[in-house]
């Protein structure tokens, strides 16, 4: 099926089972004082399982104050070895390799993240995301800090780790040095192009001389997408430099925090698949060690074909590897449909970190909490009713399935996903609908049956005489008391995307609700040429969405000619207009030929009484509870299915 996925290549004298890594992501698993945590190893332990052929950790810190984020690992004492050690040696129980990334995060820190230190820097400059004024670093400084690289690797190659994987990219400290966009310095680390990659020279020096000929790798960013970053012209004379001096393989990315666009270190849904794959294969042209791709590939496939074509050596699949940890395996074993997809929504993955939480998985409510949640075949099954095919009633069934109790799924619609159904019409949402695919082969091959065009009734319970019910059913749309908008030309956001309701060919639509739902919509019906205003009571749009995501989704929505009216009351829908209040207190009547409701959401829970009455033990999930995203949905749905 496959010609190179899983085929062996080395890094350095290090074999790699297969092409298949797991790139660094931060989670804040780990203890404030960069001790691993049981719950890390789990985390990691989980890909291990899952067959990945290369594990890169997340970022450990090499020195006590220079990390990104509160709760990363670290090597800056002995201390730190033993529990790497036990981490290695899970990792290698399995057949995987494990590398360590190091790094410092320089500027793109904060006072708050290091114990009130100020961050440093090549330069003394603030990124325009972290906003702290970083100190710029004296020479001195860097020779430490050299040294204390050094260090880091010797622990690293006691701990038992196959190779060391140097952080160059996305802005942190050594990128900075790198990069004309904040190294400003006149010295012997600053400058032209041989200056500011001293620093990163001389690291590989220090660590040689700790560790020999362990694999060392570097990941850096082929473009900063950022007025004054390096380009893809100097890193193509930079990767020739990173041969030269030892470097085992190179880790290609893209992108600092402030790139522009905002999607080039972390691709959400609206952005094309393998987007650095050109770039990569340009650095392979160039140097005769490995190339690491990634960023926005999710399919195996695809991934097999990238190799193939020649456009890198290894692929990363960092958010991949959270939706499915075991994706390896089941690409291996032909259970393609089985596998759950990254949908690229960054929910769990990005937003958490943003607010100094750590992270999880929509698609996987199981990241982060592997070493809590017990899958073991219960010794008593039980037979168990799940009421609603949305993502909290999938969840909650895979889950009871594969602790082994005897379930079946009932839904009132003809297709199962819920409110997932019409959330992947929007344009550049449509791999939303690989959840639900994925989740229904899960459930197909735990033999669970799954009664679509079923409406449950009390007399349907009595019947199934269930041990458990999940009640799953959902969230409904919220109509508000507006006069006419029970008129024949109003219909919801959901009718509009599934294709439930006619319209006319020309003429002004409005849509009445600026949230995501709503601005989906209407940039939608302004993809299909139409005149489409979208009308919100808030001062600004899309307040329910993630800051990256948002972006993107303002400027498709400006960009297909959408005119957004903020500040805005619906009062009154005609047959042709919409009238309501501006900003500035005045009446305005906006001419629609068809309105699109699109108010919000609120809690359908019709059955738990009725559920009540005949069963001792009911619980209720997701949109039944109260109506949001599909993160707490598809988590409540696994700890029901984990209670039951």
């Amino acid at each position: 099926m496959y010609s190179k996925l899983f085929t062996p290549y080395k890094v350095g004298n290090c074999e790699i089972p297969n092409r298949l890594v797991v790139p660094a992501m931060v989670t804040n698993y780990c203890t404030e004082d960069g001790f691993l945590t049981e719950r890390y190893m789990r985390y990691i332990e989980e890909k291990a399982k899952g067959g990945w052929g290369m594990i890169i950790t997340e970022d450990y810190n090499v020195t006590p104050n220079g990390k990104g984020y509160k709760f990363i690992p670290g090597f800056y004492k002995d201390e730190h070895i033993e529990l790497n050690k036990k981490l290695t040696e899970m990792v290698h129980s399995y057949g995987s390799t494990i590398f360590c990334q190091m790094y410092h995060a320089g500027r793109q820190s904060s006072h708050a993240v290091n114990g009130g230190v100020q961050p440093i820097a090549p330069s003394a400059t603030k990124d325009p995301i972290c906003m702290d004024l970083a100190r710029e670093m004296t020479v001195e400084e860097i020779k430490v800090l050299v040294d204390e690289f050094a260090e880091a690797a010797r622990r690293c190659k006691e701990s038992g780790f196959d190779g060391i994987e140097l952080h160059c990219a996305h802005g942190y400290l050594l990128a900075e040095f790198l990069s004309p966009y904040v190294n400003k310095r006149t010295d012997q680390y600053g400058g032209c192009f041989d200056n500011r990659v001293r620093i990163v020279e001389e690291i590989l020096q220090a660590m040689r001389a700790k560790v020999g000929d362990f694999p060392i790798q570097i990941r850096i960013s082929s473009n900063e997408f950022v007025q004054g970053g390096r380009t893809e012209a100097e890193t193509y004379q930079l990767v020739k430099r990173l041969e030269k001096i030892g470097f085992d393989a190179i880790h290609v990315s893209n992108g600092v925090y402030a790139a522009h666009p905002r999607n080039q270190i972390i691709a959400p849904m609206f952005t094309d698949h393998a987007l650095n794959m050109e770039r990569s294969y340009n650095v392979k042209k160039l140097v005769d060690i490995p190339v690491i791709l990634a960023n926005r590939i999710n399919e195996p496939g695809m991934a097999d074909v990238l190799l193939e074509m020649g456009k890198c050596d290894f692929v990363g699949m960092a958010r991949g590897s959270l939706a499915d940890p075991m994706l390896p395996k089941k690409a291996k074993e032909g259970k393609l449909d089985q596998i759950n997809y990254c949908i690229g929504c960054l929910q769990g993955c990005e937003w958490p970190l943003f607010v100094g939480d750590s992270v999880t998985c929509l698609v996987n409510p199981m990241v982060g909490r592997e070493y809590e949640c017990d899958m073991t075949p219960v010794t008593t099954p039980k037979k168990v009713m799940v009421i609603g095919g949305g993502p909290a009633g999938l969840m909650a069934a895979r889950t009871a399935a594969i602790r082994g109790h005897n379930v079946s799924l009932y839904e009132a619609q003809e297709s199962l996903g819920g409110q997932f159904r019409s959330a992947a019409y929007p344009i550049g949402k449509g791999e939303l609908s690989t959840l639900t695919s994925s989740y229904r082969a899960n459930l197909e091959a735990l033999n669970v049956p799954v009664h679509l065009n079923t409406e449950v009734t009390e007399e349907l319970i009595k019947e199934v005489n269930p041990d458990a019910i999940i009640l799953a059913t959902g969230a409904k749309p919220l109509v508000p008391a507006i006069k006419g908008i029970d008129g024949k030309n109003v219909h919801t956001a959901e009718e509009m995307l599934l294709g439930k309701c006619d319209y006319p060919p020309f003429g002004p639509i409005v849509v009445c609700g600026g949230g995501e739902v709503g601005a989906e919509t209407a940039h939608y019906l302004a993809e299909k040429n139409h005149n489409v205003t979208l009308l919100e009571m808030q001062p600004d749009i899309l307040n329910d969405m993630m800051p990256l995501t948002k972006v993107c989704l303002v400027e498709m929505l400006y960009g297909s000619g959408v005119q957004v009216k903020t500040n805005f009351t619906v009062k009154e829908i005609t047959e042709n207009s919409v009238i309501g209040v501006d900003g500035s207190g005045n009446e305005v009547a906006l001419p629609a030929d068809l309105v699109v409701s699109a108010f919000g959401y609120k809690a359908y829970n019709p059955l738990e009484e009725i559920a009540k009455a005949h069963c001792k033990e009911v619980y209720v999930v997701g949109g039944a509870v109260k109506a949001g995203s599909a993160i707490p949905a598809t988590k409540e749905g696994m700890e029901a299915g984990l209670k039951v």
